[in-house]
C-alpha cells in the first residue's frame, strides 16, 4: 500500500496550488482528479480547433495571489490584455459605465483611501451586511455608491444591492486598489487557462509530487478522529455497472478541494460535528448555487458591442429571458483560442439555484432572442459558424456571496475533531474571486499543515 504525507483531492486551482507548494516544501504528495483535463471548474478543453473553458473566466488577481504562487514555484504567470470598458445594457441600448455613473473624483479618492487604510480583519465584521451600509459611513455620493455596487453585482452575478455581502467585495476592492490602482481588475492569462494549470502541475512533478488523473476519490478514511488515507478508483471502468473496486492510499493528511455540494460524498458526515456538517449542507442547497446558461459562439466577424474587443459587457435585465448576465469576446483577449481568421464569443445568463430541464430549455430559446437584440448586426446566420449551449449548474459556478453566506459563516479550513483533514475550496472559507480565490485557499491550507507562514507570502492576504 502506497504511503504519502498528503493526499490532495482535486486538480483545480486549489488542489494544484496546494500540491505544488507542499512538494516544494519536501512533502511526499499526490494530487488526484477524476477528470483527464486539469483545472476543475475552470478547465479549458480543445474542441475543433477552438479552446473552450468550462465556465467564462477572466483572471482577477492583482498580483499577490496565484500570480505570486506560480512565481514562488519558479514559473511565470504573465498577465495578458486587461478588460477595457464595461458597456451596460440599459433601456434597450448599450451605454458605458462612465456615462451611467458620474462620480466626484475627490469623493471617490477619499473612500478608496479609507478602504485601503482599513485593516483586513475589520472587513470581517461586514460578512452579514450589504456594502451600501459600509459606504454610507463615509460618503453620500450616489456616483461612488453606484460604482461600487455595480462592480459588486457584476462579480457576484446578483442584481440587487442588498443581496451581496460587503466583506467579500471590499476585500477584492482593497486588493485591486492597492495592487493595480483600479476598482476592478481582470485580465486574460498569457498561455490561456490551461497554461496556469500546466505550470502548477509541472512544478508539482518537478519537486517529486505525483499527479493522478482519471482517478476518483471515493472515501476519506478516518479512524479515531484521525485521517488514515483515501479509498479511490483509478482508470476506466470495464462495464457501466462496475463499482466499489477501491484501492487505498495511506496518508497522514488530506486536503479536499471538493465544493460543498460534493464533499460529503467523500468525507463521511458521521466523522464531522453536526453543526459543521450543517454549514456544509446549508451552503450546498440548490437555492444558493450560482448558475448560468451560457453560449459559446464561433463567428466570422467578432461579436461585441463596439466599445472595445476586450470589453466585459454586463446586463442586469434582459427583455426576453429576464436574466442578468455578462459577455466577452475570448479572441479579443487571446486570438489563439480559435483558428486563424475566426472568432470566439462567450456569454452567460445568470440565475440563482438549480432549475429543471423544461425551464432551462425555455430560457435558452429566450436567450437567443436577447442576443439577437444585443448584437443585431453580428448575431446573424451569415456571421455565426456554430453555437454551443452550456449549463453551468452541475457543477455550479459557486455559492452566492450573499450576506451571512460568506467569511465566518462558511465552514473553516480545518475539520473540527478530525486531525489531518483540511478543506481548500472557494465554496468554503476563502476570499477573492474564482481561480485566484481557490489558489489562496490552497495556500492557506498548506501553511496550516506546515505549521508556519511561508515568508514570501507574508504580504499576500489569504486567510
Amino acid at each position: 500500500m502506497a504511503k504519502y504525507d498528503v493526499v490532495v483531492i482535486g486538480a483545480g486551482a486549489a488542489g494544484l496550488t496546494a500540491g505544488a507548494l507542499l512538494a516544494k516544501q519536501g512533502k511526499r504528495v499526490v494530487v488526484m482528479d477524476r477528470e483527464k483535463h486539469l483545472g476543475g471548474r475552470a478547465m479549458a478543453v480543445p474542441f475543433e480547433g477552438y479552446r473552450l473553458s468550462l465556465g467564462g473566466h477572466l483572471l482577477e488577481d492583482g498580483g499577490s495571489g496565484i500570480t505570486k504562487i506560480i512565481s514562488y514555484l519558479g514559473g511565470e504567470l504573465k498577465h495578458g490584455l486587461t478588460s477595457k470598458g464595461m458597456p451596460v445594457w440599459v433601456d434597450g441600448k448599450w451605454q458605458s459605465i462612465q456615462s451611467l455613473y458620474s462620480t466626484d473624483k475627490n469623493e471617490l479618492k477619499k473612500v478608496i483611501k479609507i478602504l485601503c487604510d482599513t485593516d483586513w480583519k475589520e472587513l470581517d465584521k461586514w460578512d452579514d451586511k450589504p456594502m451600501r451600509e459600509w459606504l454610507l459611513q463615509y460618503t453620500t455620493s450616489e456616483g461612488v455608491i453606484a460604482l461600487f455596487e455595480y462592480i459588486a453585482c457584476a462579480e457576484c452575478l446578483t442584481d440587487k444591492w442588498w443581496d451581496h455581502s460587503a466583506s467579500d467585495n471590499l476585500y477584492t476592492r482593497k486588493m485591486h486598489y492597492m495592487e493595480r490602482r483600479v476598482a476592478g481588475y481582470s485580465c486574460w492569462p498569457e498561455g490561456g487557462w490551461h497554461g496556469i494549470f500546466d505550470k502548477l502541475a509541472a512544478s508539482l512533478k518537478a519537486n517529486g509530487g505525483d499527479l493522478w488523473t482519471e482517478t476518483s476519490a471515493q472515501k476519506v478514511i478516518i479512524e479515531n478522529g484521525r485521517v488514515k488515507g483515501v479509498a479511490f478508483d483509478k482508470g476506466p471502468k470495464a462495464m457501466m455497472t462496475e463499482g466499489f473496486n477501491w484501492d487505498v492510499i495511506e496518508a497522514d493528511a488530506v486536503i479536499s478541494t471538493l465544493p460543498v455540494w460534493n464533499v460529503l460524498n467523500v468525507v463521511p458526515e458521521k466523522n464531522l460535528p453536526d453543526w459543521y456538517a450543517t454549514k456544509i449542507k446549508t451552503l450546498a442547497a440548490d437555492e444558493y448555487k450560482v448558475c448560468w446558461l451560457g453560449m459559446y459562439v464561433a463567428s466570422h466577424e467578432p461579436i461585441f458591442t463596439g466599445l472595445d474587443p476586450t470589453e466585459l459587457a454586463i446586463w442586469f435585465d434582459s427583455a426576453n429571458s429576464r436574466l442578468p448576465g455578462w459577455a466577452f469576446l475570448a479572441t479579443g483577449y487571446d486570438p489563439s483560442v480559435a483558428p486563424p481568421g475566426v472568432h470566439l464569443y462567450n456569454c452567460g445568463f445568470a440565475y440563482q439555484g438549480a432549475r429543471g430541464r423544461e425551464w432551462i430549455e425555455q430560457k435558452f430559446n429566450l436567450i437567443e432572442k436577447d442576443l439577437a437584440a444585443f448584437y443585431p448586426n453580428r448575431w446573424t446566420a451569415k456571421n455565426i459558424i456554430w453555437k454551443r449551449r452550456h449549463v453551468v449548474q452541475q457543477p455550479a459556478f459557486g455559492v452566492f456571496q450573499k450576506p451571512a453566506l460568506v467569511g465566518m459563516f462558511r465552514p473553516d479550513y480545518t475539520a473540527p475533531g478530525v486531525e489531518g483533514l483540511w478543506f481548500a475550496s472557494e465554496t468554503f472559507r476563502s476570499r477573492g474571486i474564482g481561480v485566484d480565490r481557490a489558489a489562496r485557499a490552497g495556500l492557506t491550507c498548506v501553511e496550516q499543515i506546515l505549521g508556519t507562514k511561508i515568508p514570501e507570502f507574508k504580504e499576500s492576504w489569504h486567510d
